[in-house]
């Protein structure tokens, strides 16, 4: 799905269809749609709130590399415990 489709859904309050899809994906392949959902984060109060809940480190993560992905990926999983600096 593309960022737009994800964003129409979350709009119509379709917000665990948006959750389960992108929780399905990997990292690797989580982290673009992210980025790309960005612009939408703050559309309303209940994306805020939905994002912030569920992709915030992802999110994070991304804006604080750069958003450069795998450096993104590796200061996630870091956040998560599964690796170390």
């Amino acid at each position: 799905m593309t960022a737009n489709q994800l964003n129409n859904l979350l709009q119509i309050g379709a917000s665990d269809k948006v959750r389960a899809h992108l929780k399905k994906l990997s990292l690797r392949d989580r982290l673009p749609v992210l980025h790309d959902l960005i612009p939408y984060v703050n559309d309303t109060p209940g994306n805020l709130k939905f994002f912030h809940e569920n992709f915030a480190r992802e999110i994070g993560a991304l804006i604080s590399s750069g958003y450069d992905y795998p450096k993104a990926e590796k200061m996630y999983n870091f956040t998560k415990g599964k690796v170390t600096p």
